[in-house]
């Protein structure tokens, strides 16, 4: 099958489902059967509906297919008419489903659009200058060895005037080596906690007079800048907070509904399934125990304890302390080698 036919076969349900659409300003003319037109601005709508990689097929290639196809469309909508399809009750079916599922759509858009307000918008971005104020980064150079001895050679020669670069690309066995070192900048949870409190107390322009060991090993860090990075301005995360207060708008909505409608569900057996819970609950034991039970139940007073219980002395500790020799897990990728 070439690659026209499948493109063709691709387009075919979306072009028969496309509307026919009324030609826009500066609208170009693209195909015309009968007594349709058929613009570039239904065209494109189809392609908008396509699979990514149909969408960047050059358009002398999509823009005569779908057209075609549009237009094929066109013929098949005249005989149905013609046969006076539009009343078959298949037709108004279909239509009449399409038709809730619209009007459902629409009124749901309606509803949240007139909550999301411009008030709320500047409380969802307060809330969001509180979750992420600005933050400090740190840009630094490190050279990381095996032992304390060669990282103390290493400053040794930087305090004789050998260049950073060039040490960190002779020695370092991190993966930043090749290029001098350079880890960019982070932020001080990126790194391990040894490595963040040396480097983000050393002012720029400066290295470590001392090896600073980590998990990784041995490490001399060179400061190279710091700044502060503020939080987004509103314009960047507008659509994202946008999005979030329909979701809690549409959520609420949906649950207010619920709430003031009383929804009976059916069992696959025709029964209400409230009915069946109910039910159940009917019949489930009653909790409260007799008092013979209890006392029934009650240890003797006399009984000897278990030789094997241990004391509370030895109670082993909680399984959810953390381990003291756990790595961070936010390591970068330059300090975990």
């Amino acid at each position: 099958m070439t690659l026209r036919s499948m493109l063709i076969a691709s387009v075919c349900a979306l072009s028969l489902a496309a509307g026919s659409a009324a030609a826009q300003d500066g609208d170009q003319l693209v195909a015309t059967v009968g007594d349709h037109e058929i613009y570039l601005s239904e065209v494109q709508q189809v392609i908008g509906s396509l699979p990514p990689q149909y969408q960047q097929l050059p358009p002398q290639i999509l823009v005569p297919s779908i057209a075609e196809q549009i237009a094929v469309g066109r013929i098949m909508q005249d005989l149905a008419y013609e046969e006076g399809l539009e009343d078959d009750p298949e037709v108004q079916e279909r239509v009449d489903q399409a038709e809730r599922e619209i009007v459902q759509e629409v009124w749901l858009n309606r509803a949240v659009d007139a909550q999301v307000t411009d008030e709320r918008l500047q409380e969802a971005y307060s809330l969001y200058l509180e979750e992420h104020p600005p933050t400090t980064e740190t840009r630094a150079r490190h050279i990381l060895v095996d032992n304390a001895e060669e990282a103390q050679e290493i400053i040794d020669q930087l305090d004789a005037g050998a260049d950073f670069v060039d040490l960190a690309q002779q020695h370092s066995i991190g993966p930043s080596g090749e290029n001098g070192g350079d880890l960019g900048y982070f932020t001080r949870d990126q790194v391990v906690p040894e490595f963040a409190d040396v480097a983000f107390d050393l002012e720029p322009g400066s290295y470590t007079e001392t090896p600073v060991e980590t998990e990784f090993g041995f490490h001399v860090i060179q400061v190279e800048d710091r700044r502060e990075v503020q939080p987004p301005a509103f314009e960047e995360v507008e659509p994202q907070l946008t999005q979030e207060i329909r979701q809690d708008i549409m959520r609420d909505i949906v649950a207010e509904l619920r709430e003031g409608a009383e929804i009976v569900l059916y069992g696959p057996d025709g029964n209400p399934l409230q009915a069946a819970e109910d039910e159940a609950v009917e019949e489930a034991p009653d909790e409260d125990v007799p008092a013979e039970t209890v006392e029934d139940a009650a240890p003797s007073e006399d009984a000897a304890p278990s030789e094997d219980a241990a004391p509370a002395e030895e109670a082993t500790p909680a399984e959810d302390a953390p381990a003291e020799d756990a790595p961070a897990e936010d390591a970068p990728a330059e300090t975990n080698q």
